[in-house]
């Protein structure tokens, strides 16, 4: 099973730039201990403008090591140093997820959709008997999909479907066939019985 580690970072206002910059230092760092990590920036609807890191593991073991490492790594410890005295940006996190279905079709990636809803623990069967047929339809699109929930977090009633393309390009071109797709809507409409669709945004890996 896939876990991941998201940390969500709101920029004060003019410093995207020095923010990209510290963010990419860590990331160096996190990767150098393990975690497959990337920087991506939202582009489009909720929380546009912000900034995530995902760290993803094989498992909880993986990801604990991984974190003691650059944790201690002289290259965080100067980033964390220059966050507390000079602070650019609202941290978020890290929330820690897991995948219950994440399929790769082998693209390299730098588009993501992600689409959040609200589900009861109870429900989240109900909606996972609904990825065969979605899993179909993105891979006519040449897509890859993935279903997460949270595994510790300030919100276990989320569910995560994201959607992985290999640009902007290929993001709209799919949006636009799947707008017009008779089995995603009929899809949509089953999963809006089960739970409620609360948040959606595109982000673009840096």
């Amino acid at each position: 099973m896939t876990y991941g580690a998201i940390r969500e970072f709101t920029p004060y206002v003019g410093k995207d730039a020095v923010l990209e910059t510290r963010l990419k230092r860590a990331v160096s760092a996190m990767t150098k201990h393990g975690a497959k990590s990337s920087i991506f920036k939202v582009i489009m609807g909720d929380r546009a403008g912000d900034y995530e890191i995902y760290n993803f593991y094989e498992s909880v073991a993986a990801g604990a090591k991984a974190m003691q490492g650059f944790m201690s790594d002289p290259e965080m410890i100067a980033v964390n140093a220059e966050r507390s005295a000079n602070p650019i940006a609202e941290m978020r996190g890290p929330w820690v997820g897991r995948m219950l279905h994440n399929h790769m079709r082998g693209n390299v990636t730098t588009v993501t959709g992600v689409r959040e809803y609200q589900v009861a623990r109870s429900d989240v069967p109900k909606m996972m008997e609904l990825v065969p047929e979605l899993q179909k339809i993105t891979d006519a699109q040449d897509a890859d999909l993935g279903v997460g929930v949270p595994l510790f977090s300030n919100d276990h009633s989320m569910m995560r479907v994201v959607y992985r393309f290999k640009d902007l390009d290929h993001w709209a071109s799919s949006v636009d066939a799947i707008a017009n797709n008779q089995e995603f809507a009929a899809l949509v409409e089953k999963a809006n019985e089960i739970g409620t669709l609360m948040r959606s945004r595109v982000l673009m890996k840096l």
